[in-house]
C-alpha cells in the first residue's frame, strides 16, 4: 500500500456517503486515477452498497454473505499491509 492509500482509505466511508468537501472528494478521485488497487477495492464497496440496498431485508444467502465477506476482508487486508 503506498503511503496515500491510507490517508484516503481513512475517508472512503465519507467519501461514499457524500459527505466530504468538493476539495476533498477531488483529491480522491485523482487518487482512484491512478491507483487502480484502490479504484478496485472502491468499486467493490459501491457494488456491496447498492446490493445491500436492492436487496432491502431480503435475507443474503449464506454462501453469498461469506464470499463477500472474503472478499471484503482480501480487500481491507491487502491495503493495510
Amino acid at each position: 500500500m503506498r503511503k496515500d492509500c491510507k490517508k484516503y482509505f481513512k475517508r472512503i466511508s465519507e467519501y461514499l456517503d457524500g459527505e466530504l468537501d468538493d476539495r476533498t472528494c477531488k483529491e480522491i478521485e485523482e487518487h482512484l486515477q491512478d491507483c487502480p488497487e484502490c479504484l478496485e477495492c472502491i468499486n467493490s464497496l459501491k457494488k456491496s452498497i447498492r446490493l445491500c440496498k436492492e436487496a432491502g431485508n431480503e435475507e443474503m444467502p449464506a454462501d453469498t454473505r461469506e464470499r463477500l465477506r472474503s472478499t471484503l476482508r482480501d480487500c481491507f487486508n491487502h491495503k493495510s499491509k
